[in-house]
Protein backbone atom coordinates (compact mmCIF):
# COMPACT_ATOMS: atom_id res chain seq x y z
CA UNK A 1 0.00 0.00 0.00
CA UNK A 2 1.49 3.41 -0.91
CA UNK A 3 1.37 6.14 2.17
CA UNK A 4 0.49 9.76 0.78
CA UNK A 5 3.95 10.55 1.08
CA UNK A 6 4.94 9.14 -2.11
CA UNK A 7 1.77 9.41 -4.24
CA UNK A 8 3.61 12.06 -5.89
CA UNK A 9 6.79 10.58 -6.48
CA UNK A 10 4.74 7.95 -8.40
CA UNK A 11 2.85 10.17 -10.21
CA UNK A 12 5.75 11.82 -11.54
CA UNK A 13 7.34 8.62 -12.64
CA UNK A 14 4.07 7.03 -14.32
CA UNK A 15 4.56 11.05 -16.58
CA UNK A 16 7.58 9.87 -17.20
CA UNK A 17 7.07 6.53 -18.57
CA UNK A 18 4.51 7.51 -20.37
CA UNK A 19 6.28 10.55 -22.17
CA UNK A 20 8.73 7.75 -23.06
CA UNK A 21 6.65 5.15 -24.56
CA UNK A 22 4.47 7.81 -26.46
CA UNK A 23 8.24 8.47 -28.53
CA UNK A 24 8.97 5.36 -28.86
CA UNK A 25 5.49 4.50 -30.12
CA UNK A 26 5.64 7.79 -32.27
CA UNK A 27 8.94 6.54 -33.46
CA UNK A 28 7.81 2.67 -34.34
CA UNK A 29 4.66 4.90 -36.75
CA UNK A 30 6.91 7.20 -38.36
CA UNK A 31 9.39 4.29 -39.11
CA UNK A 32 7.06 1.66 -40.50
CA UNK A 33 4.20 4.15 -42.11
CA UNK A 34 5.54 3.28 -45.56
CA UNK A 35 5.30 -0.05 -45.29
CA UNK A 36 1.79 0.59 -43.87
CA UNK A 37 0.58 2.14 -46.67
CA UNK A 38 2.31 -0.47 -49.22
CA UNK A 39 1.78 -3.45 -47.57
CA UNK A 40 -1.49 -2.81 -45.69
CA UNK A 41 -3.79 -0.10 -46.66
CA UNK A 42 -4.42 -2.36 -50.04
CA UNK A 43 -5.52 -5.05 -48.24
CA UNK A 44 -7.78 -3.28 -45.87
CA UNK A 45 -10.72 -4.35 -47.24
CA UNK A 46 -9.83 -7.81 -48.05
CA UNK A 47 -8.19 -9.29 -44.56
CA UNK A 48 -8.92 -9.51 -41.19
CA UNK A 49 -5.29 -9.11 -40.29
CA UNK A 50 -5.38 -5.89 -41.67
CA UNK A 51 -8.45 -4.13 -40.43
CA UNK A 52 -7.00 -5.65 -37.00
CA UNK A 53 -3.75 -3.31 -37.60
CA UNK A 54 -5.49 -0.45 -38.21
CA UNK A 55 -7.65 -0.69 -35.55
CA UNK A 56 -5.13 -1.17 -33.34
CA UNK A 57 -2.52 1.02 -34.76
CA UNK A 58 -4.67 4.00 -34.60
CA UNK A 59 -6.72 3.24 -31.47
CA UNK A 60 -3.57 2.36 -29.79
CA UNK A 61 -2.05 5.86 -30.57
CA UNK A 62 -5.34 8.25 -29.17
CA UNK A 63 -5.43 5.87 -26.03
CA UNK A 64 -1.98 6.77 -25.65
CA UNK A 65 -2.56 10.19 -25.96
CA UNK A 66 -5.26 9.71 -23.59
CA UNK A 67 -2.74 8.25 -21.21
CA UNK A 68 -0.32 11.06 -20.87
CA UNK A 69 -3.28 13.74 -20.37
CA UNK A 70 -4.24 11.62 -17.29
CA UNK A 71 -1.19 11.21 -16.26
CA UNK A 72 -0.21 14.86 -15.94
CA UNK A 73 -3.38 15.10 -14.62
CA UNK A 74 -2.13 13.24 -11.69
CA UNK A 75 1.27 14.91 -11.67
CA UNK A 76 -0.54 18.44 -11.48
CA UNK A 77 -2.59 16.70 -8.14
CA UNK A 78 -6.07 17.52 -9.80
CA UNK A 79 -8.40 16.21 -7.35
CA UNK A 80 -10.63 13.33 -9.05
CA UNK A 81 -14.24 11.93 -7.21
CA UNK A 82 -14.15 7.94 -6.62
CA UNK A 83 -16.45 7.48 -9.93
CA UNK A 84 -13.94 9.11 -12.11
CA UNK A 85 -10.88 7.11 -10.71
CA UNK A 86 -13.22 3.73 -11.48
CA UNK A 87 -13.96 4.96 -14.90
CA UNK A 88 -10.14 5.80 -15.71
CA UNK A 89 -9.13 2.04 -14.09
CA UNK A 90 -12.01 0.83 -16.41
CA UNK A 91 -11.00 2.23 -19.72
CA UNK A 92 -7.68 0.59 -18.78
CA UNK A 93 -8.51 -2.80 -18.02
CA UNK A 94 -11.11 -2.16 -21.63
CA UNK A 95 -8.11 -1.07 -23.54
CA UNK A 96 -5.72 -3.90 -22.66
CA UNK A 97 -8.52 -6.34 -22.84
CA UNK A 98 -9.09 -5.12 -26.39
CA UNK A 99 -5.08 -4.84 -27.71
CA UNK A 100 -4.99 -8.42 -25.64
CA UNK A 101 -7.52 -10.11 -28.12
CA UNK A 102 -6.69 -8.81 -30.97
CA UNK A 103 -3.02 -10.05 -30.34
CA UNK A 104 -4.58 -13.44 -29.84
CA UNK A 105 -6.62 -13.35 -32.79
CA UNK A 106 -3.59 -12.58 -34.96
CA UNK A 107 -1.51 -15.62 -33.08
CA UNK A 108 -4.15 -18.25 -32.99
CA UNK A 109 -4.65 -18.69 -37.10
CA UNK A 110 -1.18 -19.17 -37.11
CA UNK A 111 -1.22 -22.08 -34.69
CA UNK A 112 -4.31 -23.54 -36.38
CA UNK A 113 -2.21 -23.09 -40.19
CA UNK A 114 0.56 -24.80 -38.44
CA UNK A 115 -1.17 -28.20 -37.57
CA UNK A 116 -2.93 -28.40 -40.64
CA UNK A 117 -6.23 -26.74 -39.45
CA UNK A 118 -6.68 -29.69 -37.42
CA UNK A 119 -10.04 -29.73 -36.15
CA UNK A 120 -8.64 -30.52 -32.48
CA UNK A 121 -6.31 -27.47 -32.30
CA UNK A 122 -9.42 -25.33 -32.97
CA UNK A 123 -11.46 -26.33 -30.22
CA UNK A 124 -8.31 -26.65 -27.97
CA UNK A 125 -8.18 -22.37 -28.96
CA UNK A 126 -11.43 -22.05 -28.83
CA UNK A 127 -11.79 -23.22 -24.88
CA UNK A 128 -9.04 -21.51 -23.60
CA UNK A 129 -10.03 -18.29 -25.12
CA UNK A 130 -13.19 -18.62 -23.90
CA UNK A 131 -12.20 -19.47 -20.44
CA UNK A 132 -9.89 -16.02 -20.73
CA UNK A 133 -12.63 -13.97 -21.67
CA UNK A 134 -14.95 -15.80 -19.12
CA UNK A 135 -12.47 -14.94 -16.17
CA UNK A 136 -11.61 -11.49 -17.19
CA UNK A 137 -15.43 -10.94 -17.22
CA UNK A 138 -16.09 -12.36 -13.67
CA UNK A 139 -12.96 -10.59 -12.21
CA UNK A 140 -13.13 -7.05 -13.42
CA UNK A 141 -15.99 -5.43 -11.86
CA UNK A 142 -14.03 -6.68 -8.53
CA UNK A 143 -11.16 -5.30 -9.97
CA UNK A 144 -12.42 -2.16 -10.58
CA UNK A 145 -14.62 -2.12 -7.51
CA UNK A 146 -12.22 -3.33 -4.88
CA UNK A 147 -9.23 -0.99 -5.68
CA UNK A 148 -8.36 1.89 -3.64
CA UNK A 149 -7.67 5.14 -5.16
CA UNK A 150 -5.84 8.37 -4.00
CA UNK A 151 -7.58 11.66 -4.94
CA UNK A 152 -5.62 12.29 -7.91
CA UNK A 153 -6.20 8.54 -9.06
CA UNK A 154 -2.64 6.69 -8.24
CA UNK A 155 -3.37 3.24 -7.57
CA UNK A 156 -2.97 3.00 -3.58
CA UNK A 157 -3.77 -0.90 -3.45
CA UNK A 158 -4.65 -3.26 -5.62
CA UNK A 159 -7.80 -5.92 -5.62
CA UNK A 160 -6.41 -9.43 -4.62
CA UNK A 161 -8.88 -10.61 -7.57
CA UNK A 162 -5.85 -9.00 -10.00
CA UNK A 163 -4.39 -12.92 -9.57
CA UNK A 164 -7.25 -14.84 -11.53
CA UNK A 165 -7.22 -12.11 -13.69
CA UNK A 166 -3.59 -12.79 -14.91
CA UNK A 167 -3.58 -16.21 -14.41
CA UNK A 168 -5.92 -16.86 -17.22
CA UNK A 169 -3.88 -14.66 -19.81
CA UNK A 170 -0.86 -16.40 -18.69
CA UNK A 171 -2.36 -19.87 -18.92
CA UNK A 172 -3.66 -18.70 -22.83
CA UNK A 173 -0.25 -17.22 -23.96
CA UNK A 174 1.57 -20.40 -22.55
CA UNK A 175 -1.14 -22.94 -25.11
CA UNK A 176 0.01 -20.64 -27.49
CA UNK A 177 3.92 -20.90 -26.89
CA UNK A 178 3.73 -24.23 -26.02
CA UNK A 179 2.07 -25.42 -29.23
CA UNK A 180 3.62 -23.16 -31.88
CA UNK A 181 7.09 -24.60 -30.07
CA UNK A 182 6.41 -28.19 -30.59
CA UNK A 183 5.10 -27.61 -33.87
CA UNK A 184 8.53 -25.97 -35.10
CA UNK A 185 10.92 -28.59 -33.12
CA UNK A 186 8.67 -31.85 -34.40
CA UNK A 187 8.42 -31.25 -38.28
CA UNK A 188 10.49 -27.87 -39.33
CA UNK A 189 13.17 -30.37 -40.45
CA UNK A 190 11.13 -31.86 -42.96
CA UNK A 191 10.13 -28.77 -44.24
CA UNK A 192 11.88 -26.71 -47.11
CA UNK A 193 11.79 -23.36 -48.73
CA UNK A 194 8.65 -21.20 -48.35
CA UNK A 195 6.94 -23.91 -45.67
CA UNK A 196 10.35 -23.87 -43.66
CA UNK A 197 10.63 -19.88 -43.57
CA UNK A 198 6.84 -18.93 -42.88
CA UNK A 199 7.06 -21.24 -39.92
CA UNK A 200 10.13 -19.86 -38.71
CA UNK A 201 9.02 -16.26 -38.85
CA UNK A 202 5.56 -17.27 -37.35
CA UNK A 203 7.09 -18.99 -34.55
CA UNK A 204 10.13 -15.67 -34.13
CA UNK A 205 6.71 -13.95 -33.75
CA UNK A 206 4.72 -15.82 -31.85
CA UNK A 207 7.50 -16.88 -29.26
CA UNK A 208 9.07 -13.17 -28.65
CA UNK A 209 5.17 -12.12 -28.06
CA UNK A 210 3.85 -14.48 -25.54
CA UNK A 211 7.38 -14.81 -23.43
CA UNK A 212 7.14 -10.77 -23.32
CA UNK A 213 3.08 -10.69 -22.18
CA UNK A 214 3.75 -13.65 -19.62
CA UNK A 215 6.67 -11.82 -17.83
CA UNK A 216 4.54 -9.07 -17.42
CA UNK A 217 1.50 -11.08 -16.28
CA UNK A 218 3.77 -13.55 -14.14
CA UNK A 219 5.58 -10.07 -12.11
CA UNK A 220 1.60 -8.48 -11.95
CA UNK A 221 1.03 -11.86 -10.00
CA UNK A 222 4.14 -12.45 -7.85
CA UNK A 223 3.52 -8.63 -6.94
CA UNK A 224 -0.10 -9.03 -6.12
CA UNK A 225 0.53 -12.36 -3.59
CA UNK A 226 3.29 -9.94 -2.14
CA UNK A 227 6.28 -12.08 -3.44
CA UNK A 228 7.57 -8.82 -4.79
CA UNK A 229 6.37 -5.93 -3.03
CA UNK A 230 6.83 -2.76 -5.26
CA UNK A 231 5.70 0.69 -4.55
CA UNK A 232 5.07 0.93 -8.49
CA UNK A 233 3.53 -2.09 -9.48
CA UNK A 234 -0.03 -1.45 -9.53
CA UNK A 235 0.37 1.58 -11.70
CA UNK A 236 2.99 0.72 -14.40
CA UNK A 237 1.89 -2.48 -15.34
CA UNK A 238 -1.04 -0.67 -17.63
CA UNK A 239 1.35 1.87 -19.43
CA UNK A 240 3.87 -0.98 -20.29
CA UNK A 241 1.57 -3.23 -20.97
CA UNK A 242 -0.41 -1.02 -23.18
CA UNK A 243 2.58 0.12 -25.37
CA UNK A 244 3.59 -4.04 -25.86
CA UNK A 245 0.71 -5.18 -26.74
CA UNK A 246 0.66 -1.96 -29.24
CA UNK A 247 3.99 -3.00 -30.71
CA UNK A 248 3.06 -6.73 -30.66
CA UNK A 249 0.18 -6.22 -33.07
CA UNK A 250 1.63 -4.29 -35.45
CA UNK A 251 5.04 -6.00 -36.19
CA UNK A 252 3.59 -9.40 -36.32
CA UNK A 253 1.28 -7.91 -38.84
CA UNK A 254 3.97 -5.83 -40.78
CA UNK A 255 6.14 -9.01 -40.83
CA UNK A 256 3.25 -11.24 -42.65
CA UNK A 257 2.62 -8.45 -45.01
CA UNK A 258 6.38 -8.21 -46.01
CA UNK A 259 6.69 -12.36 -46.28
CA UNK A 260 3.51 -12.19 -48.90
CA UNK A 261 4.71 -9.60 -50.67
CA UNK A 262 7.97 -11.74 -50.90
CA UNK A 263 6.21 -14.35 -51.88
CA UNK A 264 4.15 -12.70 -54.77
CA UNK A 265 7.95 -10.89 -56.20
CA UNK A 266 9.18 -14.93 -56.71
CA UNK A 267 6.40 -16.00 -58.11
CA UNK A 268 6.55 -12.92 -60.79
CA UNK A 269 10.04 -13.68 -61.74
CA UNK A 270 9.12 -17.50 -62.12
CA UNK A 271 6.61 -16.39 -64.58
CA UNK A 272 8.00 -13.98 -66.30
CA UNK A 273 7.61 -14.71 -70.03
CA UNK A 274 11.23 -12.90 -70.69
CA UNK A 275 13.29 -15.68 -69.20
CA UNK A 276 12.50 -17.82 -72.29
CA UNK A 277 14.34 -16.45 -75.15
CA UNK A 278 16.34 -17.07 -78.49
CA UNK A 279 19.13 -16.34 -78.52
CA UNK A 280 21.34 -15.39 -81.52
CA UNK A 281 24.95 -17.41 -81.76
CA UNK A 282 27.65 -14.51 -83.60
CA UNK A 283 30.69 -16.19 -85.25
CA UNK A 284 33.39 -16.64 -83.33
CA UNK A 285 36.46 -13.83 -83.02
CA UNK A 286 38.76 -16.63 -82.22
CA UNK A 287 39.00 -18.91 -85.00
CA UNK A 288 41.68 -20.82 -82.54
CA UNK A 289 38.86 -21.98 -80.34
CA UNK A 290 37.37 -24.36 -83.46
CA UNK A 291 40.38 -26.60 -85.09
CA UNK A 292 39.38 -26.90 -88.26
CA UNK A 293 40.40 -25.33 -91.58
CA UNK A 294 40.07 -21.61 -92.76
CA UNK A 295 37.12 -23.17 -94.99
CA UNK A 296 33.42 -21.56 -95.31
CA UNK A 297 32.30 -21.00 -91.70
CA UNK A 298 29.15 -21.23 -90.85
CA UNK A 299 26.66 -20.03 -87.98
CA UNK A 300 23.63 -21.89 -86.33
CA UNK A 301 21.31 -20.25 -84.42
CA UNK A 302 20.51 -22.22 -81.66
CA UNK A 303 17.45 -21.49 -79.58
CA UNK A 304 18.05 -21.87 -76.04
CA UNK A 305 15.01 -21.36 -73.57
CA UNK A 306 15.05 -21.92 -69.34
CA UNK A 307 12.79 -24.96 -68.20
CA UNK A 308 10.05 -23.17 -67.61
CA UNK A 309 7.67 -25.87 -69.15
CA UNK A 310 8.49 -27.98 -66.14
CA UNK A 311 7.33 -24.93 -63.87
CA UNK A 312 4.08 -24.79 -65.31
CA UNK A 313 2.33 -27.00 -62.06
CA UNK A 314 4.49 -25.02 -60.20
CA UNK A 315 1.89 -22.99 -57.49
CA UNK A 316 2.95 -20.27 -55.62
CA UNK A 317 1.02 -19.59 -52.66
CA UNK A 318 0.73 -17.16 -49.76
CA UNK A 319 2.07 -19.77 -47.49
CA UNK A 320 0.33 -18.44 -44.90
CA UNK A 321 -3.07 -19.58 -46.09
CA UNK A 322 -2.53 -23.28 -46.74
CA UNK A 323 -1.08 -26.32 -45.19
CA UNK A 324 2.91 -26.52 -43.96
CA UNK A 325 3.08 -29.99 -45.27
CA UNK A 326 2.38 -32.11 -47.74
CA UNK A 327 2.80 -32.64 -51.70
CA UNK A 328 3.00 -28.76 -51.88
CA UNK A 329 6.46 -28.67 -50.06
CA UNK A 330 8.96 -27.56 -52.50
CA UNK A 331 11.93 -25.71 -52.75
CA UNK A 332 12.52 -22.73 -54.49
CA UNK A 333 15.60 -24.01 -56.20
CA UNK A 334 13.87 -26.72 -58.07
CA UNK A 335 11.91 -23.79 -59.70
CA UNK A 336 14.97 -21.22 -60.54
CA UNK A 337 15.39 -20.81 -64.03
CA UNK A 338 19.00 -22.09 -65.88
CA UNK A 339 20.65 -20.62 -68.81
CA UNK A 340 23.12 -22.96 -70.82
CA UNK A 341 24.72 -20.85 -73.51
CA UNK A 342 26.18 -23.29 -76.36
CA UNK A 343 28.18 -21.87 -79.23
CA UNK A 344 28.83 -24.20 -82.20
CA UNK A 345 31.23 -23.87 -84.61
CA UNK A 346 30.68 -25.66 -88.15
CA UNK A 347 32.94 -26.09 -90.83
CA UNK A 348 33.21 -28.46 -93.69
CA UNK A 349 35.94 -30.76 -92.18
CA UNK A 350 34.43 -31.36 -88.40
CA UNK A 351 32.75 -29.15 -85.33
CA UNK A 352 33.93 -27.55 -82.92
CA UNK A 353 31.88 -26.93 -79.39
CA UNK A 354 32.58 -24.18 -76.75
CA UNK A 355 30.42 -23.70 -73.46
Amino acid sequence: MLSPSIVDPVARNIVILTSTLTALMVLEYIWSFTDEVRLVWPRFLKTTEAKIYVVTRYAGLAGQGCNIWFALRMVSRVPNSPSTCRAWYSYQISMTQCLLFSVELLLMPRVYKMYGEDKSIFVLLIVFGGVQFAANAASARSVITGTSYSPTCVIISPHHSRIYHGVSIIVMFMFILLTMLWRFFRSSSGLSGPPRAWLKLAVRDGSCTTIAIMSIFIFMFLCSTRVINTQMSGNIIFYVLFSLLWFAAGRIVLHHAKFRKMQESQKNDINDPRLTQTIEVEPFDDFDACPTSPSSFGVESIEVSTPLESMSDVETRDIADEHLCGKDDMQLSRCAPTFILIERCISGRGAGFKK
